[in-house]
């Protein structure tokens, strides 16, 4: 990390640390220079990264600390940056979801989503997911080799995310890409693809409302875009520029996080072969396991850009008004005061809270989904390869470069062990 100086201190050049196998040493870093450090980031925004377990308490309950889309675009404004930057906040329609605003407009908003996590909806999701789970499963017995990410993971993030949306199998084959390349900051495309999700979802939703009846019950419709679209026809509770928002970022935030998630608790078990094979023996530890990964490596590095509305002072720390804040996940799902050993892979570990999900007011409402699926995936699949291992070199994975924590691929060889023993 290069460190410089100017009329405010010091500030660090943040490399890209998610896209590497093992960045906790350097989140260990930060954290050992304070509990509030300003870097830049790798496409040029200037931040004050929390990164401490009590201290990122205080900031994500400080109402000073706000997610309103006109104090970002304000604080972005006041760093005069050019060219896009992930994380920053997104321009015109885009602008109105759930990590853009503060109550009581997030109130309203969130209150419309969970039609997505009611108990029916999520044991209709539950079916889904272990049909899948199963079938995906299933391809693979008789085979020798697999990527668990272009075979598994990714097939069960996009398929229940679009299933809970509503999308049509034939139209989710550009997701991927589109979202990737959304989610990287500074890709060439990210402008273009984002405005192609845009497009794509618009369309969607006329075609869901000039389908749907009038005076429609939201919850009795099949998916989550025509049940906030009965529920704004009833009740005008939403704008259509919100739901197209909205939309956005359920499809986005929804699968790729999932496929990372499901990605690392792989990539863990295989990387430390006491633990997969507890699991192995156990298979009730699989809700551990999956609350281990998500505090040991979760998918999500950084919570999204807040903007300080005052002078705010946080720890021993006075954060400027008009600054970005974002709260350092690892560090603080690593942090020493916190977590014993925090640094040791357990899935035997009894976790009381971690903070994968967030904090607060804006924790992830998609939390019980994302763990549904994970502990489904993982679950079964270790049952049916227990002796599953890493096909390459650990510091050979790719990882996506995108704001989500992630590898692309997970080459494996899926009966590894046992082929040895025999």
């Amino acid at each position: 990390m290069k460190i410089s100086n100017d009329s405010r201190g010091e500030i660090i050049d943040l490399p890209p640390l998610p896209t590497m196998l093992d960045p906790f040493p350097e989140y260990a870093k930060l954290a050992q220079r304070g509990a509030v450090v300003r870097v830049r980031n790798p496409v040029g925004t200037e931040i004050y990264l929390i990164t401490r377990w009590a201290e990122a308490i205080e900031a994500l309950n400080n109402p000073l600390v706000a997610k309103g889309s006109e104090h970002l675009q304000k604080a972005l404004a006041a760093q005069r940056l050019s060219g896009p930057s992930a994380g920053t906040p997104i321009a015109g329609s885009l602008a109105g979801n759930l990590l853009n605003t503060d109550p009581p407009d997030h109130t309203r908003l969130r209150s419309l989503v969970m039609l997505a996590f009611t108990p029916r909806r999520l044991e209709q999701l539950r079916a889904t997911v272990e049909l899948l789970v199963d079938r995906l499963i299933d391809q693979m017995r008789g085979g020798s080799e697999a990527d668990l990410i272009a075979d598994f993971a990714y097939p069960i993030g996009i398929t229940t995310i679009c299933a809970m949306l509503g999308v049509p199998e034939g139209d989710r084959s550009d997701f991927r890409q589109w979202a990737e390349w959304a989610m990287t900051p500074g890709h060439k495309e990210q402008e273009r693809c984002m405005e192609l999700l845009r497009n794509y979802l618009a369309t969607l939703i006329e075609s869901k409302r000039s389908a749907l009846e009038e005076g429609a019950n939201p919850d009795a419709q099949p998916d989550l875009l025509s049940a906030m679209i009965a529920a704004r026809n009833a009740s005008n509770a939403l704008t259509m520029e919100e739901l197209q928002s909205m939309s956005y970022l359920l499809l986005i935030a929804g699968h790729e996080t999932t496929v990372g998630l499901i990605g690392n608790a792989l990539l863990h078990l295989m990387l430390n072969p006491g633990q997969q094979e507890l699991l192995a023996q156990d298979p009730t530890l699989i809700k551990n396991a999956i609350e281990e990964t998500l505090r040991y490596d979760g998918s999500v590095p950084y919570t999204t850009f807040r903007a300080t509305t005052a002078d705010v002072k946080i720890g021993d720390t006075i954060i400027p008004d008009g600054s970005f804040v974002q709260v350092v996940l690892p560090a603080l799902n690593r942090d020493p005061a916190k977590f014993e050993d925090p640094n040791v892979f357990d899935i035997r570990r009894k976790i009381k809270q971690h903070m994968a999900f967030g904090h607060g007011t804006h924790f992830c409402l998609g939390s019980h989904l994302a763990r549904l699926e994970a502990q489904t995936a993982v679950g079964r699949f270790m049952q049916v390869f227990p002796n599953v291992e890493l096909n390459c070199n650990p510091e050979d994975i790719p990882w996506l470069g995108t704001v989500i924590r992630g590898a692309r691929s997970l080459p494996v060889r899926l009966n590894g062990k046992a082929s040895k023993e025999s």
